[in-house]
């Protein structure tokens, strides 16, 4: 085999008469091998592929090889040791808590001491190897500000457990406790990994939310934002399809060959077989990372979104990610990055440190609007197993947004862009979005998308924000040139706010209605820009007249030289509630018509039509 600078280059062992003795070739696969100071490799990765009138596609192998430049090297994982339990594994997160408490302060705990936290955790305690006391306590005397806690973040997977805390058996919790051995395996798994790393509080949500009491449970959903944001670690059973799974992690693995260096000055390296045919381990690693069961649920968003530091069991190892670093077990992956709210958050900071509204530069604000409403895009597409959790689900990561912006929520949409937040658009695919829809009428608050029930249409803000802002290099990116107004928005909630029904809810708005056909699609197999929300017939035509509001209108520089500048107007399709009521409405869809822009020496641009005070119901 042949040294060069970036690894192992191939080399070709070709034999005369291949009958008697076969070809083999060896390639270097190696992606992307992390240097060290001394220019020493962390790893390389060779597929040997023997060739002889015998061999089949299944001879070929490949070798993931380690060195001691790696920052794992050290680690259990790279033992020789068949087996490795969690108590053996403990050793590298704790090593990794370590480095992210004493380097990274973009991880450290930012909730004040007066935010409230669980209602009650669970103590667990090894009493004797493999021997686990696990009981409720009240947190009342414990500082769970200070205090270390793991959370356990998992898949429910639509089947009973047998041991979910409820108004009948919550005092034989907190006297007598848990019987360890009625959990199911996900929160053993949870239990054996905490105590392994020292701490001594544990919260799993069935365990410590009372089940059957609806109170409790809007009350300590509430807190949902708050309990992640201040444990010390989250443990997600990444790759488990339910509570019975467990965390993943097989003390069996694939055997591992420890090498000395061949001379002085050389690398001790271990090696072990891995995945041939271009998807080797750590890809299959990154796949299970991104699409493992519990980012299917809708209510996982906002623990992967609000946790400081995930340690996710898969199949495999463990894989930690905090807001600075995503590192697994082995050490084949080491990226600098995050995708956290928290990690916005550090990124755009007079945001979320500004006292007032109007310290808040609108860029700023518009990159928190275009990241919320990618939240909202990847929560519509999870499940959700109970359809009434739509709010609760989010409402952790609407109160952090909340807590960053100093804006105010308004059932999934925001007050200091309302008029803009308003312009969402939802889409039903019914091979995709199964979930019946509800009846138009009954849909409440029509104005926001989150009164369709979770898993019946897709949504997203449509919008270019960037389109808004008004560009001092080019003469006719004017921005928002018109925009309606909100005179009040009054939320109601039907009981602990963010979690229960805002159905409510109105807004009072003030701008520019008129009756308009629908108009025709631009050019021929193009959809109208009028669009009908999910469950409102369509059966009038071209020849139906519809009522449309006047969100905001922008303009932008022509594409083309010699044209004409181009406005933009979002509208909403109204509907009357009731036939002799014209000043209540319902949104039954929208309208995006693009025009050329003529001011014509007026002052400021207005559209067609008649301005109205209106109610969205």
């Amino acid at each position: 085999m042949v040294r060069h600078h970036d690894g192992y280059r191939s080399l070709l062992l070709i034999s005369r008469d291949p009958k008697t003795a076969p070809t083999v070739d060896i390639w270097d696969v190696t992606r992307k091998p992390i240097l060290d100071q001394n220019g020493h490799f962390d790893h390389a990765v060779l597929q040997i592929n023997p060739m002889h009138h015998v061999t089949t596609r299944d001879d070929r192998k490949a070798i993931v090889i380690y060195t001691e430049a790696g920052r794992a090297f050290h680690r259990p994982i790279w033992s020789e040791v068949d087996s490795i339990d969690f108590r053996f594994r403990s050793e590298t997160i704790r090593e990794w808590l370590t480095e992210c408490e004493t380097y990274h302060p973009g991880c450290r705990k930012v909730l004040k001491v007066d935010v409230e936290l669980a209602a009650r955790m669970i103590q667990v305690r090894e009493q004797e190897p493999n021997l686990y006391s696990t009981r409720l306590v009240p947190s009342e005397g414990i500082d769970l500000h200070n205090k270390p806690y793991l959370v356990l973040s998992h898949v429910w997977g639509g089947i009973d457990l047998p041991c979910k805390t409820t108004s009948e058996n919550i005092a034989q919790y907190y006297d007598i406790g848990i019987d360890f051995d009625n959990l199911p395996k996900t929160f053993q798994d949870a239990v054996r990994i905490t105590t392994a790393i020292g701490f001594q509080y544990l919260w799993i949500d069935s365990l410590c939310i009372i089940q059957d009491d609806e109170r409790d449970w809007q009350r300590e959903s509430a807190k949902m934002a708050a309990i992640y944001r201040a444990a010390t670690i989250t443990l997600s059973a990444t790759s488990a399809n339910n509570s019975h799974e467990g965390c993943g992690l097989s003390p069996k693995r694939q055997s591992v060959k420890r090498f000395s260096g061949p001379g002085s000055g050389s690398l001790d390296f271990a090696a072990r077989e891995t995945v041939v045919l271009g998807r080797s381990s750590t890809d299959i690693l990154k796949e299970q990372l991104r699409d493992g069961p519990v980012h299917s649920r809708a209510w996982i968003l906002q623990e992967k979104l609000l946790s400081r530091r995930i340690l996710h069991a898969v199949h495999s190892q463990f894989v930690w990610q905090c807001n600075v670093i995503t590192e697994s077990e082995d050490g084949m992956i080491h990226q600098q990055k995050s995708d956290s709210l928290l990690g916005i958050a550090q990124r755009n900071s007079d945001v979320f440190t500004s006292k007032e509204k109007s310290e808040v530069s609108e860029s700023s604000a518009y990159e928190f609007d275009r990241h919320w409403w990618g939240c909202v895009a990847d929560y519509s597409e999870r499940t959700l197993s109970v359809a009434s959790d739509q709010y609760a689900a989010l409402a952790g990561i609407v109160k952090h947004y909340q807590e960053m912006t100093g804006d105010q929520p308004i059932v999934g949409l925001w007050e200091r862009h309302l008029i803009v937040h308003l312009a969402w658009e939802v889409l039903r695919d019914p091979r995709e979005q199964t979930v019946p829809l509800v009846e138009p009428n009954s849909r409440r608050p029509s104005w926001t998308w989150m009164s369709f029930c979770h898993g019946s249409v897709k949504v997203w803000a449509t919008v270019q924000w960037k389109y808004l802002l008004k560009n001092e290099s080019t003469p006719w990116d004017l921005g928002i040139v018109y925009q309606a107004q909100v005179l009040n928005a009054n939320v109601k909630w039907s009981g602990q706010p963010l979690t229960s029904d805002p159905s409510g809810s109105t807004i009072r708005i003030r701008g520019i209605m008129r009756r308009m056909l629908r108009p025709k699609p631009v050019r021929s197999a193009v959809r109208s820009p009028l669009r009908l929300d999910p469950g409102i017939p369509d059966d009038g035509g071209g020849s139906r007249e519809y009522d449309t509001f006047a969100l905001f209108a922008y303009v932008l520089s022509p594409v083309l030289i010699n044209q004409p500048p181009f406005i933009t107007t979002t509208y909403l399709i109204l509907q009357a509630t009731e036939p002799e009521d014209r000043g209540q409405y319902m949104r039954i869809g929208k309208m995006v018509l693009t025009e050329e822009f003529h001011m014509g020496g007026e002052p400021e641009y207005v559209p067609e039509g008649v301005q109205r005070d209106i109610t969205l119901v």
